[in-house]
């Protein structure tokens, strides 16, 4: 007999917390109706002191851990246990992980970060912390992170840049979103040109945020006028609002806002990538 993720937390919980009762829910009545853990009355099951012991007695006995993590462990330490899968209770495997591209002089203590053209490193947020660089830029989207090099409009100004790859469901944004809120340099936001794309960059500290990357204005029109540009401005407006129009915000993001106001439309990084403009 093996347990699941679910059922090794649901008798963890009954050591540490000695419930009473539980909703006879369907890993509680499995326990019941296959253990005898608990007695089934109407829609709960109730739990003496004996059961609290028995479900202690079940995790010992299969070999698992007593007590609840406090966060996801890593899957070695998952491994300690021989009734338990390395993937059960551990965290995912970018969990505290972030992604990052450097361009110019960035250092780790007295050591060049390298990141050749079309790579990038996967590095935990305490990495992160102890790079020296100029500036920090936050990237929307993973292709575009991924091919930045074909952007050969950004000008990166002789600075030492560490771009910052927003996240996904593999590489979490809160991740990335608090090592530039612990970090002290001017941030650089390369979004989309859209109500979105704009709300994500209107979430940095606002205080540092000293540039957004986007073609110059006449050319971010030209590119504006499609019919898939006014639909994903017609999308997202109704919804993502706080990329310009609130009054605490940047003069940058107020700016770039009323031009996106005046085109209803937007243009995605993609479609900015051959754009022969230097940037804003």
């Amino acid at each position: 007999m093996s347990f699941d993720a679910r059922q090794v937390l649901f008798l963890q919980r009954l050591v540490e917390e000695c419930p009473t009762q539980r909703s006879a829910g369907l890993i509680a009545k499995h326990f019941c109706e296959h253990f005898s853990l608990g007695l089934h009355v109407g829609r709960f099951i109730e739990y003496r002191s004996a059961h609290h012991g028995m479900a202690l007695s079940l995790l010992q006995a299969h070999d698992l851990p007593v007590n609840t993590p406090s966060t996801r462990v890593s899957r070695a330490e998952s491994a300690k246990f021989g009734g338990l899968s390395e993937k059960a209770l551990s965290a995912a495997p970018h969990s505290g992980s972030i992604a990052i591209r450097c361009f110019g002089n960035c250092l780790m203590g007295s050591v060049s970060i390298v990141t050749p053209p079309y790579s990038y490193l996967v590095v935990t947020p305490e990495f992160g912390l102890n790079i020296t660089c100029d500036r920090w830029m936050l990237v929307e989207n993973l292709e575009t992170f991924r091919n930045l090099e074909r952007y050969k409009w950004i000008d990166y100004r002789n600075k030492g840049v560490v771009a910052i790859y927003r996240g996904d469901s593999s590489l979490s944004t809160g991740d990335a979103t608090n090592l530039l809120r612990m970090r002290s340099e001017p941030i650089w936001a390369f979004v989309d040109f859209d109500p979105a794309g704009l709300s994500i960059a209107n979430s940095l500290p606002l205080a540092r945020l000293e540039r957004l990357i986007l073609p110059d204005w006449p050319l971010l029109r030209l590119l504006a006028d499609t019919p898939r540009g006014r639909q994903l401005f017609d999308a997202q407006f109704s919804y993502a609002k706080g990329g310009g129009g609130d009054k605490d915000t940047s003069p940058l993001l107020r700016d770039a806002w009323e031009v996106m106001l005046e085109l209803r439309s937007g243009v995605t990084q993609e479609r900015m990538m051959h754009a022969s403009a230097t940037s804003s």
